[in-house]
């Protein structure tokens, strides 16, 4: 399922770092650098598999460490619906 961007988040870049607000729930979330370069693959939606190919190639990391913190990123912008994921529509 894509993971895109809660379209009611309102976003700032600060110092290179991005700050998310979510105005129907009145809570901010500060995003590291690793948050923010995740936060701004997704200016469109991506597959998971996709948007961890994408860090790959952007960073020297290795691929476990990756997909934990991504999977560690993606569970709490979730759970504060800074994201959504959604099935495809037929």
């Amino acid at each position: 399922m894509p993971l895109q961007r809660n379209p009611v988040i309102c976003a700032a870049e600060l110092d290179g770092e991005v700050c998310l607000f979510h105005p129907e729930r009145g809570e901010y979330l500060n995003l590291n650098s690793s948050g923010s370069a995740i936060w701004n693959l997704l200016d469109t939606p991506l597959e998971r598999e996709e948007l961890i190919t994408r860090l790959l190639e952007r960073y020297a990391v290795e691929e476990s460490d990756c997909r934990r913190d991504t999977e560690t990123f993606l569970t709490q912008a979730l759970e504060r619906e800074m994201l959504l994921e959604e099935a495809a529509r037929p």
